[in-house]
């Protein structure tokens, strides 16, 4: 009988460390240390976020500006200018609740690495009534501000890397509620905050269930991307073997909802 309790508590913690192998900052080189020591010379007195002071952070710099300090501190500047204009420190701090019921975006899932994965059910996203009310960039390109700060900050808390993933359900898709003419900015406007202001800040970004009208966006938003970014951005169609085979090279199936992949309540072949 002991042997059994044992053997079973034994297989526990195998399967917890197999789960739970937390993701780690980078590991730099001699000179990519060097580096990021003379960028942080030039810039961490006007750091004002705990994550923007860490090594992991800086060197998304130089990697984004091939590691030209010079380079890297001047983009760096052009992103505190516009942290200090937006305020963009205390965004995840602001009041998104009427936005947060019509917009969802779930910040409580990891990946086994102990990441945020940040999911958007975006059928429920009605990107065409803000658009009309001329909004889409106002209220919805600052609530996608507000993922990407949110996101950043509680990555680095949980792992010392301000690198998250973002998995999104694109079922349901409309060019009347998503891809109007007035909806294109937000995608647009998603992109260009990104690489300007959260560079290489992205793990992987999976888009399921997406139909083929949604192409000419992934199109769209890709030819504003580096090469980085697109690399890690992928968009699966409703093929739910395919896209389960990618997702879950990183996430729990039991983590993450039905309509992403998961097994989540997977007996009602949705998620609440």
């Amino acid at each position: 009988m002991e042997f059994i309790v044992h053997t079973t508590f034994v297989i526990l913690i195998l399967i917890c460390q197999r789960r739970v192998s937390a993701a780690k900052p980078p590991v730099l080189s001699a000179k990519e240390q060097t580096l990021v020591n003379e960028l942080k010379a030039l810039v961490t007195n006007r750091l004002t976020v705990e994550y923007m002071k860490s090594d992991a952070y800086l060197i998304k710099w130089l990697k984004a500006k091939k590691f030209d300090v010079n380079e890297a501190k001047e983009a760096l500047d052009k992103t505190l200018v516009w942290r200090k204009e937006t305020g963009a420190d205390n965004l995840p701090y602001e009041d998104f609740s009427k936005l947060d019921k019509g917009y969802p975006i779930d910040f409580t899932v990891r990946d086994t690495s102990g990441r945020p994965v940040i999911l958007i059910p975006f059928n429920d996203w009605n990107v065409r009534r803000k658009a009309l009310e001329g909004k889409v960039v106002s209220e919805l390109g600052r609530w996608l501000d507000f993922m990407e700060e949110n996101a950043a900050q509680l990555a680095y808390n949980l792992t010392g890397d301000s690198t998250s993933m973002l998995l999104a359900d694109l079922n349901g898709f409309s060019l009347t509620k998503h891809g109007c003419v007035g909806c294109i900015p937000l995608y647009l406007n998603f992109v260009r905050h990104h690489e300007l202001h959260y560079p290489y800040s992205l793990y992987k970004f999976y888009g399921v269930n997406a139909p083929a009208i949604f192409q000419p966006i992934v199109r769209l938003m890709k030819s504003l991307m580096t090469q980085s970014t697109r690399d890690a951005f992928h968009v699966f169609g409703h093929d739910r073997e395919e896209f389960r085979n990618s997702v879950l090279e990183t996430i729990a199936p039991e983590n993450i909802p039905y309509r992403y992949g998961g097994t989540k309540n997977a007996k009602l072949g949705k998620d609440k």
